[in-house]
């Protein structure tokens, strides 16, 4: 009987085996103090924290409540090399990195700051504090300087369709005729005052308009166009998109540059978010207002608006017929009945929405999708040089809610598709002369050739 074995050489193995062990154990510990440089190493996420450890975390940041930075949840996981933002996994820890590392960089330099805000690094490479918060973020006599703020009127310059991206240029140059909007890019200037170290919407936007004031020849909005996603989650390049809703999303990337400024959303008031210069130019607030049928009780509810989308459809053939239908009184009654708490009770009720506060710059949507094939309600609808939203307010005005139209979006479809087209503007520079824009080719032409089929128009308030 023959046995087959291997024979072992203690002398040489047993070295072999404690180098390896070395070899391992440094490699973990080296590992580990790599990871601990950027994240908590065994953290415990279903412990409370202690006193202490929330002490030591208030000693070198601003007060804020233990939440994740990234997604708002509770954020027990903390950043071992600054101290200052908290994180509910790492996951979240490792997707905020990227924009993390150089703010967390600079705060280690900056950890002996008497003032006790976190520094942000902005583009000269020094660091500025968050704004203290006030009341009044952006003061509105400032806001009504800018708005009345005199400039040369510039002729459009075109902008070259990358694939699909008739829906960024034609919003970009409604914005380029928005004229408080580029007083403040051109003449007070965000970027000195910008305190994101990352990519910051506003800056773009005043580099896009000094580009155009100064470019005779089209140019490509890229630096826009490839960053779709940080202005909105579900935008794509190079996909056809709906250009109101670009819009939506850039004047809320605004908002947030601006309230970024005094710490985010979160640390500032509701109300003080209304004061914002994105708010003082777009801003409005609607009210719904419901009235029961027995006991005359009236309920109000206010909602901001940033534009108004009507509805087209039945007989309406101008815009002062689909703001009345907007702001139509609603009869609640059957099934939809009012639960009522004067009489404590389901009963019929009216139901009215309408115009509590005006913005300065109104933007009117025309509401084209509709069931079918094709989705697209494609009608004529007459609209006025000058607009009075003066019949569609909650309180009777002084006439002073006048608006004068400065542009207006079209969709050019094919068989009345809405899914698919192409998208030109008109818009008026700041000299009163009125120009058609098809991505690079810019044409002058008189205001009676403006009036034709739209599903966009901007309107400023006359002063």
């Amino acid at each position: 009987m023959h046995v087959i074995g291997v024979s072992l050489d203690l002398r040489w193995s047993l070295p072999f085996i404690f180098t390896a062990f070395v070899v391992a154990a440094g490699l973990l510990h080296l590992v580990k103090n790599t990871a601990s440089k950027y994240f908590e190493v065994d953290a415990n996420f279903d412990a409370t924290e202690g006193g202490t450890f929330i002490k030591s975390a208030m000693s070198c940041a601003r007060t804020e409540p233990a939440v994740c930075i990234v997604c708002g949840s509770d954020g027990p996981k903390i950043c071992s090399r600054c101290k200052a933002v908290r994180y509910c996994s790492q996951k979240c820890q490792a997707d905020h990195w990227k924009y993390h590392k150089l703010e967390c960089k600079n705060f280690q330099q900056s950890s002996k700051d008497k003032s006790g805000n976190i520094p942000l690094v902005v583009g000269n490479g020094a660091s500025k504090p968050l704004r203290q918060i006030k009341t009044v973020l952006f003061p509105y006599d400032e806001f009504v300087d800018l708005y009345n703020c005199g400039r040369p009127g510039y002729p459009p310059c075109g902008l070259i369709n990358c694939g699909n991206s008739c829906f960024v240029n034609v919003v970009l140059q409604c914005l380029a005729s928005t004229r408080p909007l580029v007083a403040y890019l051109l003449k007070r200037g965000h970027r000195r005052e910008c305190r994101r170290n990352d990519w910051c919407f506003l800056c773009e936007l005043q580099t896009h308009l000094e580009r155009a004031i100064n470019n005779f020849n089209p140019f490509s909005p890229v630096n826009i166009l490839s960053r779709l996603p940080h202005i909105g989650g579900n935008l794509g390049y190079g996909r056809q998109e709906d250009a109101h809703e670009f819009m939506r999303f850039a004047i809320d990337t605004m908002q947030s540059v601006c309230l970024d400024e005094f710490g985010g959303e979160k640390a500032v008031h509701p109300s003080s978010q209304e004061t914002t210069f994105v708010q003082h130019i777009f801003g409005g607030q609607l009210q719904s207002q419901v009235m029961c049928e027995n006991c005359d009780k009236v309920s109000n509810q206010y909602e901001n608006m940033m534009d108004l989308t009507v509805e087209i459809h039945g007989n309406v053939v101008s815009l002062e017929e689909c703001l009345e239908k907007f702001t139509a009184k609603e009869w609640l009654h059957g099934d939809n009945m009012y639960k009522c708490d004067g009489c404590n009770d389901y009963v019929k009720a009216w139901k009215r929405l309408t115009v509590r506060h005006a913005p300065n710059v109104l933007t009117v949507a025309l509401k084209r999708f509709q069931s079918g094939r094709y989705g697209k309600l494609n009608k004529k609808v007459n609209f006025p040089e000058t607009l009075n939203l003066g019949p569609y307010m909650s309180e009777t005005g002084d006439d002073t809610d006048l608006y004068k139209l400065y542009a207006v979006v079209v969709h050019l479809d094919l068989l009345n598709a809405s899914f698919f087209g192409h998208y030109i503007c008109y818009t008026k520079d700041f000299s009163g002369d009125w120009y058609r824009i098809d991505d690079c080719k810019v044409l002058s032409l008189s205001l009676s050739r403006c009036f034709m089929l739209e599903c966009l128009n901007f309107r400023s308030k006359l002063r």
